[in-house]
């Protein structure tokens, strides 16, 4: 018997046929395109339907519809979709990149204050989040019929069981939902002119949310009545696929921009403001934190000074160290936690026989320490790491995972699966079905971890060393981008 954990993503969906052991019987996949002009960045809605369709479809070709018991979702979070009385779309889906309503969001915190919204939904005011956008869409003539706001999961939803609802980590980055008491939050309501009504009923990650219809049944080629399970927001889905269901686990999603998601027993609600939100495991909470430029740095580098492959500057960073040589990877300004947009990347200690290779270890080692910086600061807004989850490109380094453990001093635990938001998803499925009791034993049996790489205590003193040197030269280089 399998499940189906369907990814829609920011431009692809991907649809996995699992077995209850986490064995990928059978993949699918559908890409689409951005509609982009200046701030504003669009999607169609119905590319997100259409595509869970292709992708369903081909992952069953060779697969009795029969056999398959039960589907879940993981998706985008904080786009949004404005629906007529008629359960049609008006325009296009305004995406999680959609700046558009920078005048809104500065509305909403005159009116309410920074802070409240902070504390409220665990989320600075921000564009690009609901609110904003959904006040902006409500000034719009063409949007004069509109009777509901969905998110991407509502609209899944909707197309596959005929109910629009939304989850409690989707909801959060509506940046209307109040985290602390699981509910949409009266003053901000107010504040942003957005009836209640117009939003959807907020049901538990892994809660049944119907059957699904004759119509998407048919589709998508799977038999009807099939029991479909409220999803959640992609990194939280990762967060299930990965394991990162205990407090004191991290997720490292390290892609283009590494992503940090904590999690622990209460909203961290911070000065560094890292974005607060629920976990799906009852009692525990989430914490999101974005390393922005970490990946792409390195890419950056590659693409403009490299020949080689990543696999041969594996093999060479791994014959370097160099105490002096220093990254800073603020190609696009410094984010979380220092927040400082005007700050420029930097190398510091380069000397004549500094080497490309040396360049290029010194990325890595400065991506870490961001790492690093980040750790601290979950620890003392009360997130004890204990482990640490890596997935993405760059945990296929040996030599990466390695330094973030000896620099962190915390066992880091890489992954052997793709497409492991997906992956969560299907095991909300199981869950939801009962194949396990809780998302715990269930990424017991369906997780697939490769290796784990624990500190070395021989590079111990070297890292504290160094950390300690590359944070005070930025203290004193930051005065120069005030």
């Amino acid at each position: 018997m399998f499940v189906i954990g369907i990814d829609v993503g920011t431009t692809c969906t991907k649809a996995l046929v699992l077995t209850k052991d986490g064995q990928v019987a059978a993949t699918g996949s559908q890409g689409y395109k951005l509609i982009s002009s200046g701030r504003q960045v669009e999607q169609r809605a119905e590319d997100w339907t259409e595509a869970a369709v292709a992708a369903v479809r081909e992952a069953m070709k060779n697969i009795d519809a029969r056999e398959v018991e039960a589907i879940s979702l993981s998706t985008q979070g904080a786009s949004c979709v404005a629906m007529d009385k008629d359960g049609k779309t008006i325009g296009n889906a305004l995406t999680w990149m959609d700046s558009r309503a920078a005048g809104e969001a500065a509305e909403l915190v005159e009116k309410l204050s920074d802070d409240y919204i902070y504390a409220a939904t665990g989320w600075k005011a921000n564009p690009t989040l609901d609110a904003a956008k959904i006040m902006h869409m409500k000034k719009q003539p063409q949007y004069g019929e509109a009777v509901a706001f969905l998110s991407t999961l509502e609209y899944l939803n909707l197309f596959l069981t005929g109910r629009a609802v939304i989850d409690p980590t989707n909801a959060a980055m509506r940046q209307l939902y109040n985290i602390e008491k699981g509910c949409w939050d009266k003053k901000l309501l107010a504040a942003s002119g957005i009836c209640e009504k117009e939003l959807p009923p907020v049901l538990s990650t892994g809660a049944k949310v119907g059957e699904l219809s004759e119509s998407a049944a048919g589709l998508m080629g799977l038999k009807s009545g099939i029991p479909v399970f409220n999803g959640a927001h992609d990194q939280y889905c990762a967060a299930i696929g990965a394991g990162a269901v205990h407090d004191g686990d991290m997720l490292l999603s390290a892609g283009t921009t590494w992503v940090l998601l904590g999690i622990g027993t209460k909203p961290m609600v911070t000065k560094s403001y890292i974005a607060a939100g629920k976990h799906p495991v009852a009692g525990l909470y989430g914490a999101l934190a974005s390393l922005v430029c970490s990946g792409a740095s390195m890419q950056w580098y590659k693409d403009q000074f490299l020949l080689e492959n990543f696999a041969e500057v594996d093999k060479e960073v791994a014959k370097r160290k160099d105490p002096d040589l220093s990254f800073y990877p603020y190609l696009a300004g410094a984010g979380y936690p220092i927040w400082n947009l005007k700050a420029k990347g930097a190398f510091t200690g380069i000397t004549l026989a500094s080497d490309k290779f040396d360049f290029a270890r010194a990325i890595m080692e400065g991506v870490a320490f961001g790492v690093k910086r980040g750790l601290e600061d979950f620890a003392e807004n009360g997130c004890q790491v204990r482990q640490l989850i890596m997935m993405g490109g760059a945990a296929k380094s040996r030599v990466w995972c390695e330094m973030i453990a000896d620099i962190t001093g915390i066992s880091i635990i890489r992954l052997n699966q793709a497409d492991i938001c997906a992956v969560g998803a299907g095991m909300i499925a199981a869950c939801g079905l009962g194949w396990y009791d809780g998302y715990e034993a269930a990424a017991k049996a369906m997780t697939r971890v490769e290796h784990v790489y624990s500190p070395a205590e021989e590079n111990r003193k070297y890292y504290e060393e160094k950390y300690m040197r590359y944070r005070g030269l930025w203290d004193c280089m930051q005065k120069f981008y005030e």
